[in-house]
């Protein structure tokens, strides 16, 4: 995306508001004349003093030029007065007065005034101190402007960061220094390299114009081996910081509505494939029963009928697995805390309904009473879906387990489950972690299971207050799961 011309885009400054507050018409022409040409100043006049308090406080202005020979008004007084408004309190204020004059200037002085000019003034002189009140007058509320907006960054969950016309970065909050992967000091790098650096903007058409006209717009840093795609939405807004218009840019990170959405358009193509195929044998099968029914022999109702239970129990298991994962935090919840020498009876029982013959159990005796704070349901289930995921990779179906059962470190229980089946590769190890996503090169929807089992297990080990981790034998083919489960407490 190429840089067009700042002015285009950005105004480099905006003319300086002066309020004149004098009673001389003269005066008021020759002012006029003098300063009304200039884009670097808009003049307001005030000719009643007993107004000007209220006029700028309307304005706001950037310098106040007070003539000290008001009529029938104490010029001291209404410098006073606009003094003592919080508003005004950094309004600079040149009084126009008689250099011999030396009580006006000290009642001028207490008054609040900043500056002098004599009278009569030369044109030149009035120019300097005009410009060089108004542009500190800027910088106090460029540092003012800027030290707020640095606060609240700061505190912020966002990212912010303040550009320049060319937008050069001249701020980020440590948020946004880390989702853009900026180093420690980002000042001076250029913000649209930043970003293509690591995202994808979507739409490409937002983002192409964005320096110009910055839309919302979503940049995507992909998915890869090692994370997850990250979303976030860029959002900006043109504003005066000081003396000059600057581009303030928000990162709000939008990655779990992605994934939200994302979750659910995967639950709809795994829902698909998954119940398409026994639905349909269990329909097909009883419509050709129902309407071929005088037609049909014994031996071929029998065959639909088989057709259709098969269906019908494939589909029963399909929903059952889905059902088991939602209602899975419910076992953490029901029971009491279960004792480590129960593991042997239900890897028995597990074993015996998934006809899993070699395993081979590691268990200090020592530990047999050591309670953990998964339920026995849950211990159940978080065993179960090892077992049947073992089974379920193994190319023949015929698993080798090794479960080693240990104290890791003091108040921790270390189960180690390890299988002879396949090796994952690595983007199959970093998705096990998803629901309703299965390890099949491609997916055709024949692999067992929705795609729940290590997920279940993850939901129920981390909400015991353990940990979980999944990765290959370094020693031959197979995976290794290891749990760390937290002992229970009294």
């Amino acid at each position: 995306m190429q840089a067009t011309d700042p002015n285009s885009r950005l105004k480099s400054q905006r003319a300086s508001v002066v309020l004149i507050i004098l009673s001389d018409p003269q005066a008021r022409r020759y002012l006029e004349e003098l300063l009304n040409g200039r884009d670097e100043f808009k003049l307001e006049f005030c000719e009643n003093p007993a107004e000007a308090a209220q006029i700028a406080h309307k304005l706001l202005p950037d310098a106040i030029l007070l003539d000290a020979n008001l009529d029938k008004v104490d010029s001291a007084v209404t410098c006073s007065h606009l003094r003592s408004d919080p508003h005004l309190s950094g309004a600079p204020i040149l009084v126009m007065l008689d250099p011999l004059d030396r009580k006006a200037k000290a009642q001028a002085l207490e008054a609040g005034a900043d500056d002098f000019i004599s009278k009569p003034f030369d044109a030149l002189e009035l120019l300097a101190r005009l410009r060089t009140l108004t542009r500190l007058h800027h910088y106090d509320k460029l540092f003012a402007d800027l030290e707020r907006f640095k606060w609240m960054a700061a505190h912020a969950q966002e990212g912010y960061l303040l550009l320049d016309s060319l937008a050069i970065i001249q701020y980020a909050n440590e948020r946004a220094i880390n989702m853009l992967n900026l180093p420690e000091n980002p000042v001076g790098l250029d913000f649209i390299v930043a970003v293509q650096a690591n995202y994808v903007a979507r739409p490409i058409e937002t983002w192409q114009t964005w320096y110009e006209d910055p839309s919302p717009c979503f940049v995507m840093r992909p998915e890869n081996i090692q994370a997850r795609a990250f979303w976030m939405v860029l959002e900006a807004l043109d504003t005066d910081i000081g003396p000059v218009t600057q581009r303030i840019v928000r990162l709000r990170d939008v990655t779990e509505k992605m994934s939200i959405y994302q979750d659910i358009r995967r639950f709809h193509d795994t829902v698909t494939h998954k119940l398409r195929t026994p639905i349909s044998l269990l329909a097909t099968s009883v419509s050709l029963i129902n309407s071929q029914l005088k037609n049909l022999s014994a031996e071929e109702i029998k065959e639909l009928m088989q057709t259709a239970a098969k269906g019908a129990e494939r589909l029963v298991w399909q929903v059952r697995d889905v059902l088991t994962y939602v209602d899975a935090p419910l076992s953490l919840e029901i029971g009491t805390p279960v004792e480590i020498g129960q593991i042997p009876v239900i890897l028995k029982e597990l074993c015996e309904k998934f006809s899993i013959q070699d395993v081979e159990l590691s268990l200090p005796a020592s530990l047999a009473g050591t309670q953990i704070t998964l339920t026995p349901d849950a211990l159940e289930l978080v065993l179960s879906e090892a077992l049947e995921n073992a089974k379920k990779f193994h190319p023949e179906r015929a698993p080798k387990l090794d479960i080693c059962i240990g104290e890791s470190e003091p108040g921790m229980i270390h189960i180690r489950i390890t299988d002879n089946g396949v090796t994952l590769s690595a983007e199959q190890l970093s998705w096990a972690w998803l629901p309703y996503f299965q390890g099949e090169k491609a997916f055709t929807g024949e692999l067992p299971g929705m795609g729940l089992g290590f997920p279940l297990m993850a939901t129920l080990v981390w909400g015991s207050g353990g940990t979980l981790r999944l990765g290959n034998r370094p020693d031959g083919p197979g995976v290794v799961v290891e749990m760390k489960i937290p002992c229970a407490q009294g």
